[in-house]
């Protein structure tokens, strides 16, 4: 009986050692994180250059067909406020000639978040200024292969009528499109 009430005892004592044990096993502690996230502002095109020609096969039609495709990849993070602007400027238009540009917002699906909006039949003209060419950029990213981005699709033609005497052969002339992305408050 002695030994019964003993083990009795014992066993009582540990079940109360164990709930205290267990009651402890609660504790909490916690991490601060500080974090942020800057403001992204890339622009990048590929690296090709793009090849335009004016031409015609039949005697007594005017010159025309100069049509080519290049990409503008973009990264970028904006603040709660604000947009970004593509625009272009241009320099070394053949005189007698004009030269458009339509923009395509990408669409391969190696892009995200808010692209904004392309332009079409935008002209490029020698000294004229900046033309915009994509409105209400937010954060985005636009891919990095050589044909992900802003489609710029160029088409150059002769111009106007008037200037058609105006226009000489050429080869080897260079043309330079210069790509600016701005912040839009």
């Amino acid at each position: 009986m002695k030994n019964l009430i003993l083990i009795i005892g014992m066993v009582g004592a540990f079940s109360m050692l164990t709930i205290n044990v267990c009651a402890q096993d609660s504790e909490t502690s916690n991490h601060s994180l500080d974090m942020g996230i800057p403001e992204v502002c890339l622009l990048d095109t590929d690296a090709g250059s793009i090849s335009l020609e004016l031409t015609t096969t039949e005697a007594g039609a005017q010159i025309s067909g100069g049509t080519g495709t290049g990409y503008a990849q973009v990264s970028s993070i904006v603040s709660a406020a604000e947009t970004r602007t593509i625009e272009a400027t241009i320099t070394g238009v053949p005189a007698g000639t004009s030269l458009e540009v339509d923009t395509a917002i990408p669409s391969n699906g190696n892009q995200g978040g808010i692209l904004g909006s392309g332009t079409s039949s935008v002209a490029l003209v020698n000294g004229a200024g900046a033309v915009t060419l994509v409105t209400t950029i937010g954060s985005c990213f636009t891919g990095t292969s050589a044909t992900d981005g802003y489609v710029l699709s160029y088409t150059w033609d002769a111009g106007a009528v008037g200037d058609y005497g105006s226009i000489v052969a050429t080869t080897g002339s260079t043309a330079t499109v210069v790509l600016t992305i701005t912040n839009t408050p």
